[in-house]
Order: C-alpha cells, then sequence, then structure tokens
C-alpha cells in the first residue's frame, strides 16, 4: 500500500490522534507500523469482497460505509469523519461494504495483523478497543431509532440531537450525503429544513444547522 509512516510526533491532522481513545494506547511499535494516506473526494478506500489487509482511522475529512440495493441505490450505512471504518473487518475475511472518501480525507492505516497481536498481547490496547466499539454500539442503536421515525423531520431532529454539538451540526460534505444517511430524497430533506427555518426552530446558515 502506498503511503508513508506515521509517527506520534508529526505535525497536520495526526498530530492529535494518539491523545484519542484507542489510539491512546497504541504503543510505539503498533504506530511504527501505521501509514498515512491521503484521499480525494470520491476515491474508494475499500471494496465489498476485498479482504481486509489493513485497519483505516478517518483522521480529517469524512468517509462513507455504503451498500448498493437490489435497484443499484447506494444506501450509506455510516459517515465517520474521526474515528475507524470497518471495525468489523478486524475478525472478517471479507469486507461487507464499500468505503468512499465524501471529502478530501487523510487516514491512518494499521495492518489488521499488528492490531491484533497489541490486542491479544496488551490489555491497556483491548479495553481501549472494547470501549470504542461500546461507544459504536451506542451510535448504532441511534442511528436504528432515527431510522424507524416516520416523517423526515422527526429524522433530521433525532439527527441534530444525537450526532450534532449542542444541537448544531457544520457540514463537511454535502446536503445530500446527510439525505442519504437519513434514508430519504434530498428534495425532501431541503423542503424540511426549509420548514423548519420558517417555523423557527431551525437556523441554517448555509454551512450549518442548529437547533433554537
Amino acid at each position: 500500500m502506498r503511503g508513508k509512516n506515521v509517527r506520534s510526533g508529526c505535525s497536520g491532522p495526526a498530530a492529535d490522534l494518539w491523545r484519542q481513545p484507542p489510539l491512546q494506547a497504541f504503543g510505539p511499535g503498533l504506530r511504527a507500523e501505521a501509514r498515512h494516506m491521503r484521499k480525494p473526494p470520491g476515491a474508494a478506500i475499500f471494496l465489498a469482497g476485498q479482504r481486509p489487509t489493513w485497519l483505516f482511522f478517518v483522521a480529517s475529512g469524512e468517509a462513507a460505509l455504503s451498500r448498493t440495493d437490489r435497484n443499484g441505490r447506494s444506501l450509506v450505512l455510516r459517515r465517520v469523519s474521526r474515528g475507524f471504518l470497518a471495525e468489523a473487518s478486524l475478525s472478517s475475511a471479507r469486507y461487507h461494504c464499500d468505503a468512499h472518501s465524501l471529502a478530501a480525507t487523510e487516514l491512518i492505516a494499521f495492518p489488521v495483523t499488528a492490531v491484533r497481536r497489541a490486542i491479544d498481547s496488551d490489555a491497556e490496547v483491548r479495553w481501549s478497543w472494547i470501549g470504542m466499539l461500546a461507544a459504536e454500539i451506542r451510535r448504532q442503536r441511534d442511528s436504528a431509532e432515527r431510522l424507524s421515525l416516520k416523517s423526515v423531520r422527526e429524522r433530521l431532529l433525532h439527527w441534530l440531537l444525537t450526532e450534532g454539538e449542542d444541537g448544531r451540526f457544520v457540514f463537511r460534505t454535502s446536503r445530500k450525503a446527510l439525505a442519504a444517511e437519513l434514508g430519504v430524497t434530498h428534495e425532501a430533506l431541503y423542503r424540511t429544513i426549509a420548514a423548519l427555518v420558517r417555523s423557527g426552530e431551525l437556523s441554517d446558515d448555509g454551512k450549518s444547522l442548529r437547533l433554537r
């Protein structure tokens, strides 16, 4: 894989990564095996059916996991702006979805075999990894709850409460990407945002949405 080594003291987007769980538990040996990659918008990171050899961490930008249904429609399963992509690939023989960059994205790639060894041999790495997976389960529960809601309005408000910071979300990619994550058409999302702005429930400055 093309890329360059990542050091814990480097500048740029990776400089503060090692203070974030579970990376804060990754020792010098595992960090030394990591590689730094850059992907332009729309680039494939991996595809369904490929064998996982690297575990990818999104350092900056944004990436999405998606699947294509029988009608050829792409369904976004998860968007990641700071975190691991496809954690399940650590124990899977094949990827079960596609991953693409939604914006200019920087990735830190760890060899799957090296991460497995670290989890097996280091209790701090193991429990940090378990904590990260527990947080991901909570996010997935939020997503399942959101998709069970009937209206676009309910889904959008739920998303802002669970995914935003104090009810505010700054767009890193297009609103079409948000519509895909909510499982609605972008036209329906635009109409809903406009209606919420008119009712005074939402503010929209073009770059972010905020609950009032």
